[in-house]
């Protein structure tokens, strides 16, 4: 039931963030206001002043299609100081007249290879002085379209120029964005496979993706082919861009989803290669252009599309794909799937303006969550490694208490039970739970350094002799110097090398006093000393309970420390400590000196 309560908390607490994650970025990128920059000087448009041949009324938002027009527009009335002619173009060939006189034509002469179309451009076209009449005549490129020339005005080509980097910029800067998110996962993919491996992600075909997308988006800000004054090459790179894509968008989705080597993959890379292949060759041959064969493309990223949903589903039901990363891949080809159907109607519905601008933003939305589903991945990987840590501590240290307890033929069990009293009084004495169990783990081997006395001193059925007893107290030391490089949990050594100080300063090795002792040592020294006397061995019995407490309440202060003991007191108010078998028997005798019973074996004693 607790496991079932911590998986719901866990998925609801997954919902929440994945909800103000999708919040945040829609607000972002859709709610971002763009500054209010006033134009310099007057802006003068002319889209709607424009009449046709017979005098009728024209405007160049609804021009016919397939169709020349030759329109004209007056300028009698116009302010034209230091104003140019400026507009866009979008596939369509045209001439400018000034008052009959031709002063402006475009037509450019392509390359072949790039076929008929050179995208959109900007114009920005000086008009001589005293002119009273502007006629364009202007023809689409492709007999499917009309003449496109958008934003037709008279201003300042400067402040033209400036207005179309400010309407601009932000899509811009996301494809920017989107370009060097792709190069760094192109990076990050080559030369840290550790992080692929681990996170289950292909993080050069997610860079292949951001890095095509990235740059056909830039081919809708004009900005681009303002630097590069290259539109028709800026144009035909898109093009390539959007036929390559599908190919590393299904392969990331076929590796995510466990399906590596899926029949499907050579099959898209293959349409991929062969769609682009005869789009060049037929356009070089002028028999089309790569206008009409982007709809091979569109039927092949929705194929892709279809592959990708059913090799995700298919991986879902044989439970090939990590349970993690499920939601967050259905959801990036859901937001892929959605950008990707919006982009393709948007360009068959004739909208010019941002053909993969909700490709773009999907992807990023893809991209943002993936980063989310990275860092918990990390997280969930670094608790992992903490969790086994501490499994390798629990082992090890463990297995040293027995070893050690297999060479004291006197102490049999003793650091286990040093450990569970040091456990209680941990408690008792407040600390959580993590420090309780460091606490414990810390007294399994508080007499790991007697693994360094030799046999014949520390199983001596006789008194030990004075040398003998440095040798005994020596493993304090040596506990010490054993566990003091153990960076994974430093405060081992502690508890070794200082559970025989004594508050009065007459312990060792280093005669600490007080507070100079380590608070665990502190504990360890009462769990020891109680253990000590309380425990039978193979030379005498167990001394009595009351007679033991007693001799811990006596020597607080001197031996132990009050604190500690005044806690172990209040456990044995409870009956934590008395054994179950205990029937109120064992010896009364007294003992010298309590710390000298955990390494003088005497049957005197």
């Amino acid at each position: 039931m607790g496991k079932s309560r911590f998986y719901q908390k866990h998925r609801i607490t997954d919902f929440i963030y994945f909800l103000l994650t999708t919040i945040f970025l829609l607000v972002v990128i859709f709610g971002f206001t763009k500054p209010k920059i006033p134009d310099r000087g007057h802006f003068i448009g002319m889209e709607d002043c424009w009449t046709d041949e017979s005098g009728s009324a024209m405007s160049l938002n609804h021009l016919p299609v397939g169709e020349t027009v030759f329109l004209t527009a007056s300028l009698d009335k116009t302010d034209r100081n230091g104003k140019e002619f400026c507009l866009k173009s979008v596939d369509t060939v045209f001439d400018i007249y000034a008052d009959e006189k031709l002063i402006y034509s475009y037509h450019p002469d392509l390359p072949k290879v790039l076929g008929l179309s050179y995208g959109m451009y900007v114009h920005t076209i000086p008009l001589p002085e005293q002119v009273s009449q502007l006629s364009l005549q202007a023809e689409p490129i492709f007999h499917t379209t009309h003449a496109t020339i958008r934003e037709v005005c008279l201003e300042e080509s400067g402040n033209y120029i400036t207005k179309l980097y400010r309407d601009n910029w932000l899509v811009f800067i996301r494809s920017c964005v989107t370009f060097l998110v792709g190069v760094l996962l192109l990076i990050i993919g080559v030369s840290n496979k550790l992080v692929s491996t681990s996170a289950g992600l292909d993080f050069i075909s997610l860079g292949k993706m951001c890095t095509l997308l990235g740059f056909s988006g830039l081919n809708d800000t004009y900005i681009l082919q303002i630097m590069t004054q290259q539109p028709a090459l800026v144009r035909g790179i898109t093009y390539f861009c959007l036929a390559l894509m599908p190919a590393p968008t299904f392969k990331f989705f076929a590796n995510a989803s466990g399906a590596k080597k899926t029949r499907f993959l050579p099959v898209i890379q293959l349409l991929c290669l062969g769609n682009i292949a005869i789009s060049v060759l037929l356009t070089f041959l002028g028999i089309t252009d790569y206008y009409y064969t982007v709809n091979a493309t569109h039927i092949i990223i929705v194929l892709d599309f279809l592959a990708m949903i059913y090799i995700v589903v298919r991986s879902v039901i044989q439970h090939t794909i990590r349970p993690q990363l499920v939601r967050w891949l259905i959801f990036g080809l859901a937001v892929s799937i959605m950008g990707g159907a919006a982009d393709v109607l948007r360009y068959h519905l004739g909208w010019y303006n941002g053909y993969n601008t909700y490709s773009r933003m999907g992807i990023l939305l893809f991209i943002v969550i993936l980063v989310a589903y990275l860092f918990r991945e990390q997280i969930r990987n670094l608790e992992n490694k903490q969790k086994e840590s501490i499994l390798f501590i629990n082992e090890i240290t463990e297995t040293f208490a027995k070893i050690i307890d297999m060479r004291d033929q006197y102490t049999s069990g003793h650091s286990a039970r040093v450990a569970k009293y040091t456990a209680m009084l941990a408690r008792e004495l407040g600390c959580d739970e993590e420090t309780v169990e460091k606490y414990y783990r810390i007294a399994l081997l508080h007499d790991i350094g007697k693994i360094g006395i030799p046999t014949e001193v520390l199983n001596k059925p006789g008194k030990l002799t004075d040398e003998e007893y440095e040798i005994i107290k020596s493993h304090a030391q040596k506990g010490y110097d054993a566990l003091k490089n153990i960076s994974i949990m430093p405060e081992l050594a502690i508890g070794a090398g200082a559970h025989h100080e004594r508050p009065d300063g007459k312990g060792y090795p280093n005669g600490l006093k007080g507070d100079e002792i380590p608070y665990v040592a502190q504990i360890i020294a009462v769990a020891d000393t109680f253990d000590a006397m309380y425990s039978n061995r193979p030379y005498r019995k167990r001394m009595n309970f009351e007679k033991a407490v007693s001799i811990i309440k006596e020597v607080s202060g001197t031996q132990l420390s009050p604190p500690v003991v005044e806690a172990f007191l209040r456990l044995v108010a409870r009956g934590k400590f008395r054994a179950f078998d205990d029937n109120g028997g064992g010896s009364t005798e007294n003992i010298d000196n309590i710390h000298e019973t955990l390494t003088k074996k005497s049957k005197t004693e």
